[in-house]
């Protein structure tokens, strides 16, 4: 596969995101910084206190750490991609570092051709390290969404779209009358309408916005709240899917299945035997029996494999339950 270069688009934007200082200074997380977001892990120079440089040096700093950072992209990205997409990541990468990206869920989604789940793992990327927490930084959760937009582009060198602050909607009744909207629609993973923005509201805005080909974004604006009021309910093809093939779909549904099934097996087993086949068990069983009956005084042996045959039918019960929710849950979409 040919070697792919940052376009000129593509440093413009790194240089936007990080900025262009000419003197060092504390970045977010308090690492000294300069020039387009060079640090001393990069590579020389070693940025110190007070440290100046030019316009030319700042240019020349940053092709050098753009080369290791296309390097990274070029050896670990195994599937085509377009200049926004590489771009996409140079910049992601140039942030975040060649290491933590070669063990990334992004890159791992990329590589399977999963355009569109890659894209989505950009906004995972938007935490850094503040007085010894990890925490959401504003900053960098804005560049993750325009990087995200960037990748989705179709465009080579086409300049991610800008949702307008001014169209953006934050009030806690617009957020509700979405979320119940949402979930109208059929995107339960919205949760339960509150009014405010968390998580799962996020993902079900996310989720629409894709599947409506609106800008992608995790944003109310006046092109969702238009799009909400004409949008069709949401048509999963697996709505009506049955059991059995979402036991093969979803790892723990079938695993909640077997369970059910072996659970059963022994209780039923248990259930049938007659009383005289327990007391002959018991003579068999009485060596490891014996030591709790002497803790516990002359407790009979039926008692104890009474207990066991409960205990087997609670763990049928709660395997029955958790695969009965599992499937509801695959049908009407709140888990893949």
């Amino acid at each position: 596969m040919t070697s792919m270069r940052t376009s000129t688009a593509g440093r413009k934007a790194i240089a936007a995101h990080e900025g262009n200082k000419l003197t060092a200074y504390l970045d977010s997380v308090g690492i000294l910084t300069i020039g387009v977001g060079h640090t001393t892990a990069a590579g020389p120079p070693e940025v110190t206190k007070g440290l100046k440089i030019t316009a030319a040096q700042s240019d020349e700093i940053l092709t050098r750490d753009l080369a290791s950072v296309e390097a990274d992209v070029n050896r670990l990205v195994g599937v085509p991609l377009t200049q926004a997409q590489f771009d996409a990541l140079v910049s992601l990468v140039f942030n975040i570092g060649g290491t933590k990206f070669g063990k990334s869920t992004l890159l791992k989604k990329l590589n399977a051709r999963d355009y569109a789940g890659a894209a989505l793992q950009f906004l995972v990327w938007n935490k850094g390290t503040v007085n010894g927490k990890l925490v959401a930084i504003a900053g960098l959760t804005t560049r993750r969404k325009a990087e995200m937009v960037l990748f989705r582009s179709e465009g080579t060198n086409a300049a991610p779209p800008v949702i307008a602050s001014a169209s953006v909607r934050t009030d806690s009744t617009t957020i509700r009358v979405v979320q119940e909207k949402l979930k109208e629609l059929g995107y339960t993973e919205v949760g339960t309408p509150d009014g405010k923005i968390g998580k799962l509201t996020k993902t079900a805005i996310l989720a629409f916005r894709n599947e409506n080909d609106l800008t992608v974004s995790d944003v109310i604006d006046d092109d969702l709240l238009k799009a909400l009021d004409t949008a069709k309910p949401r048509s999963l093809p697996r709505n009506d899917v049955a059991a059995a093939d979402v036991r093969a779909a979803v790892p723990e549904v079938k695993s909640n299945f077997i369970t059910k099934i072996g659970a059963g097996g022994v209780a039923g087993t248990l259930g049938v035997s007659s009383i005289a086949d327990l007391a002959s068990k018991a003579d068999s069983l009485r060596g490891w029996i014996t030591p709790w009956k002497d803790m516990f005084s002359d407790i009979p042996g039926w008692v104890w494999l009474g207990g066991a045959a409960l205990i087997v039918g609670a763990i049928a019960l709660i395997a029955w339950h958790g695969e009965r929710k599992g499937v509801e849950a695959f049908q009407e979409g709140s888990r893949r």
